[in-house]
């Protein structure tokens, strides 16, 4: 060893065992650590639906209650890989007391969250809700409700689009066709009860294709087998070949659709996740999370594989009065939401609405207020159901039509009024746009439905809740993707992406709790 010539002082450092006894792991581990609220959030919860959950018979499993406290202590510290939770429980002192030294493998611990907990998640999400409401952190008052998009665990490479599956499948059909007009000249004799129809689509009755093509391939086998001539034998082995083949992509492409369903596509490595676009512009596959918030605590989520929010929020509503056994008061969000159905459905379930609609920012504006154009601004008459234009001419009514929404079903009334005659208007062109005279489409029910919200979003209320709403729900989603770094699901399948949703949700409370108690007990010093 070199010769030391400093005259520093260090502290001595000894690699071997200077203590008669190993030191206790809960002198290791501070009073006000996030583990230590973790286990103690754990422990009053009732859990007895996870307990439950298991069948019992073979060896002896992990205790559920350890393991939940390792998960949700393991996604709050930003660790989502089975095997980085299992290495964690053998090198990480925190997760050693949580688990009590016991060392599920990466295995157990993937089974527990895509198993255990994909079928108790929502359960033990809503004792979390019970003990919020108990310890007095949220009321199920003031819902403030929004959504993002998270990426799936898919690759973005492997997207499958439903108009392209259609386009496909149409020219294999009339690959088909063109088959089987070969056919019907290599064997005369053919059946002409169909060797006279067109080509059957899937529009109209598949099974027909197929069995066409069945019926073909038996003539060009029954060819193949019997015919001495070996051109015509060579002819109907290569028919039958690229036959098959067209058949074989036709129901690979129908397979498709189907999965495709009314989405516009999804991604081959997980099927469940749509084609979304991400905040920074990219087309991803990903889920739409909706939440809704109160105090900044997530009271309930849902997921979804539309990114309209106001087409998801009918059932995220419907999940979240399952999830919290009750109705929020008054619940409030962006413009996006503020459609008739929407309105209607807090109506019937006797929700107060501070929805807002989409011109609502716009009508706080001078100009859009002075503007004698547009069709808010004409003078209506009740009595005499017309509207009034800038130039006094009178907008009656035309027709009255009903409006389908493609996504939800939902049926509009739309009352149609056109004026007589704009050809000699000096205002025409300022009114109207091309030719032809003036009309506008008046949504009674929607009008009313906007009054109703105006009034509420404008009043004294109103406005602290919209000046809230930008404070309560966005840092939920900012601590879920910036803080704990959750930007992308580790799991595939729309079930288990709602169990990881769940976990990180509860993890969010969790931390807001030990956020909470730790301000408590600084003010208390």
């Amino acid at each position: 060893m070199a010769k030391i010539t400093t005259k520093a002082v260090f502290k001595q450092y000894q690699q071997h065992q200077i203590l008669l006894l190993p030191p206790s792991l809960e002198s290791l581990i501070s009073k006000t650590h996030l583990v230590r609220v973790i286990n103690d959030v754990v422990d009053k919860l009732d859990i007895s639906a996870i307990i439950n959950s298991y069948e019992g018979g073979g060896s002896s499993a992990y205790h559920p209650l350890m393991m939940t406290k390792v998960m949700l202590y393991a996604y709050s510290m930003k660790i989502y890989s089975g095997r980085k939770i299992a290495q964690a429980l053998r090198q990480d002192v925190t997760f050693m007391w949580l688990s009590a030294m016991n060392t599920p493998d990466f295995r157990t611990v993937n089974g527990f969250r895509s198993g255990v907990l994909k079928n108790t998640i929502e359960q033990l999400f809503t004792q979390t809700l019970l003990f919020l409401v108990e310890e007095k952190y949220v009321e199920f008052e003031n819902y403030f409700c929004d959504g993002t998009t998270c990426a799936a665990n898919g690759n973005r490479r492997k997207m499958v689009w439903g108009k392209n599956a259609d386009r496909y499948r149409e020219v294999a059909e009339k690959n088909c066709a063109q088959l089987f007009e070969q056919i019907d000249s290599l064997n005369a004799a053919e059946d002409k009860k169909y060797g006279e129809k067109d080509l059957e689509t899937e529009g109209g009755n598949a099974l027909l294709l197929a069995d066409k093509i069945d019926k073909k391939v038996a003539i060009l086998n029954e060819i193949v087998a019997t015919t001495a001539d070996k051109k015509k034998k060579r002819k109907a082995a290569s028919l039958n070949k690229q036959l098959l083949e067209e058949h074989a992509k036709i129901d690979k492409y129908r397979k498709q659709k189907q999965i495709a369903g009314k989405r516009s596509g999804y991604n081959k490595t997980d099927t469940d996740a749509t084609a979304m676009r991400m905040k920074n512009g990219e087309l991803l596959p990903a889920y739409n999370i909706m939440a809704g918030s109160e105090n900044q605590f997530i009271v309930s989520y849902s997921v979804h594989q539309n990114s309209n929010d106001a087409t998801c929020f009918k059932n995220h509503l419907e999940t979240a009065v399952k999830q919290a056994g009750r109705i929020p008061k008054n619940i409030h969000a962006d413009s996006i939401f503020g459609t008739e159905e929407n309105y209607e459905l807090l109506g019937n379930r006797e929700i107060n609405n501070y929805l807002k609609f989409p011109t609502f920012h716009k009508e706080q504006s001078p100009k859009y207020r002075n503007n004698p154009f547009l069709k808010e601004n004409f003078l209506y008459n009740a009595e005499a159901n017309t509207y009034t234009c800038p130039n006094n001419e009178l907008l009656l009514h035309q027709s009255t039509t009903i409006h389908t929404n493609k996504k939800t079903g939902y049926q509009s009334t739309i009352a149609l009024y056109g004026c007589q005659s704009c050809q000699d208007c000096p205002l025409a062109e300022k009114c109207k746009k091309g030719e032809g005279n003036r009309t506008i489409s008046i949504n009674t029910k929607l009008d009313n439905y906007k009054a109703e919200a105006r009034k509420n979003l404008q009043s004294e209320k109103g406005i602290v809740l919209r000046k809230k709403r930008g404070c309560e729900i966005e840092p939920c989603f900012g601590d879920m993707k910036q803080n704990m770094n959750f930007r992308r699901f580790h799991l595939r399948g729309i079930e288990k992406v709602k169990t990881e949703t769940g976990i990180i949700s509860i993890c969010h409370n969790i931390r807001k709790v030990h956020i909470k108690r730790t301000q408590n007990l600084d003010n208390a010093a």
